[in-house]
């Protein structure tokens, strides 16, 4: 459901494509196929195995936008953490 309210507001934009997935295993595959600017992802109960590990190793410089299923809380996964840490925390 959350997927499908970001999907909608992202194909508004004029520079956006949006490629759909319903099965997680087929994410690396689709960002080797389709090379995004950003990767949007539904979370799950206690989701953070090996499928987010893979994608955060083996593709530090794309954006990720993780949104909770309600739809009410969100985060942006900009850059490596050992970049990012004290800009993080200056910002907080």
């Amino acid at each position: 459901m959350t997927g499908d309210i970001v999907g909608r507001v992202l194909k508004t934009e004029p520079d956006c494509e949006v490629v759909a997935l319903l099965d997680r295993d087929e994410l690396l595959e689709a960002i080797r196929d389709h090379q995004p600017s950003l990767v949007v992802l539904g979370l799950q109960d206690a989701e953070v195995g090996p499928g987010l590990d893979r994608l955060f190793k083996e593709h530090p410089e794309i954006p990720v936008l993780a949104v909770t299923p309600e739809g009410r809380r969100a985060c942006l996964f900009r850059e490596p953490l050992v970049d990012g840490l004290l800009a993080a925390l200056r910002e907080s």
